[in-house]
């Protein structure tokens, strides 16, 4: 399995089908609007995103998922940053399901289906929306922002967007731009503990969408299946589940 020179990442964007998984991560990667690293191997690829987020194209042969987990699923491996292979081929699933030390679970893709956002959230006078800036982006706490699929500030704010809701100068929910491709944008959300079911996740999201309509670009939204409360703000914003598929992860 060979890893690609970033030169020839243009080169596999015709492999890149759609799929349950989606195709916004190795788009972003693909086309160079976000950090990622591509491997190939006759006919197959593994583009994995800098979010730690991996998909698989092609026949994808037993002796390709091997070095697969050998490489990046082996608990003996090393690895800069998390590997989590999405999938929805049956064959793939049953290889990695017959691995003893490998964690399978359920995500499921959202698209929105409207011509044009429908917005409905209002914000108290306490609260206020303010772009992303760098100061933002280098010091903001959570388990969800930037950070997880951007390299730095400058990437960021070259090829990506996000929106905060700030309390007392003090920013307590966020919606950005997680992966971004010449069509899509997946809309990545967080809302800080003591300010969450007030609708101000809803009110972030929202712009984010307005953005994704100003550019042309359909927005779209993923979660794990067992995250219901991202799955009810998906559905409020007019979201509809699309499909699902599995994660492999060690």
């Amino acid at each position: 399995m060979e890893k690609l020179n970033p030169t020839s990442y243009q080169s596999i964007i015709h492999q890149i089908e759609k799929t349950p998984c989606g195709t916004v991560y190795p788009l972003s990667i693909a086309e160079m609007s976000q950090y990622g690293d591509i491997y190939k191997d006759d006919d197959s690829v593994l583009l994995w995103h800098y979010s730690g987020f991996a998909y698989l194209y092609g026949s994808c042969s037993n002796c390709f998922l091997e070095a697969i987990y050998n490489m990046f699923l082996s608990p003996c491996n090393d690895l800069p940053r998390r590997f989590i292979l999405f999938s929805a081929n049956p064959r793939v699933i049953e290889f990695f399901r017959n691995k003893h030390d490998i964690v399978l679970g359920k995500r499921y893709n959202f698209e929105y289906p409207l011509d044009n956002p429908i917005f409905r959230s209002e914000l108290s006078p306490d609260y206020e929306i303010c772009q992303f800036n760098e100061d933002m982006f280098n010091n903001l706490q959570g388990r969800i922002t930037p950070r997880f699929s951007w390299r730095d500030a400058s990437d960021f704010l070259n090829h990506g967007m996000g929106y905060c809701v700030m309390h007392q100068k003090e920013a307590v929910s966020w919606a950005f731009s997680a992966a971004v491709s010449r069509d899509e944008i997946d809309i990545g959300i967080e809302t800080v503990s003591d300010f969450r079911h007030m609708g101000l996740g809803l009110a972030a999201a929202e712009k984010m969408i307005q953005f994704c309509f100003e550019q042309h670009k359909r927005p779209v939204w993923s979660c794990d299946a067992n995250n219901t409360a991202s799955q009810k703000i998906a559905e409020k914003l007019g979201f509809v589940k699309h499909s699902e598929y599995f994660t492999i992860r060690r």
